[in-house]
């Protein structure tokens, strides 16, 4: 290059010096222009992204609280089904136990009839059923238990059996999935 043609390169730097910060500016607006249009996407995807994990959340809650529900019903039909087995068993052996009692009686009742007709004797009971009898009347129980007592005794066990029996039914019941409790 020549001496005239740096040295107007120098007068026009000097006259217009102003260009070059501007130029310099203008290019850094450029620049900022694109990073907002970029950063205006980038938001406008991050609030759709949003929106759908919304959407997604939502249809989780309700497909959870459907499966709830679902389980729920399942746990109270296997709850009623298992209390209502229990029930009818209690019933059949409240009904035999009466059935029991009331053979029981009647037995008694014609034994004491014909003890009144001058029969055979009844001979006496043996030692060891008086040695039950003896430990009983120790421990503070009725040596003999009239059949009415008896009956209630035996309604009273039965009732227990049942109340065990129902309890461990219900605690075999899985109620968090409807899977577990087919096991």
């Amino acid at each position: 290059m020549s001496v005239v043609a740096s040295s107007a390169i120098v007068a026009a730097v000097r006259r217009f010096w102003w260009v070059l910060p501007l130029a310099a500016l203008f290019a850094w607006a450029m620049i900022l222009r694109a990073e907002k249009a970029s950063l205006g996407s980038d938001l406008l995807a991050e609030r759709n992204a949003h929106k759908a994990s919304i959407a997604s959340w939502d249809a989780a809650v309700k497909t959870a609280q459907l499966l709830d529900l679902e389980n729920k019903r399942f746990v109270e039909e296997r709850q009623a089904e298992e209390s209502e087995r229990i029930a009818h068993d209690y019933e059949a052996r409240i009904a035999d136990a009466r059935a029991r009692a009331a053979v029981s009686l009647r037995t008694q009742a014609a034994a004491a009839d014909q003890g009144g007709r001058g029969g055979a004797p009844v001979s006496g009971v043996p030692d060891p059923a008086r040695r039950v009898g003896e430990a009983t009347c120790e421990a503070g129980l009725p040596a003999a238990l009239d059949a009415a007592d008896a009956l209630i005794a035996t309604e009273q066990a039965i009732q227990l059996d049942a109340l065990i029996d129902w309890v461990g039914a219900q605690s075999r019941i899985s109620i968090n999935e409807k899977d577990e409790a087919h096991d």
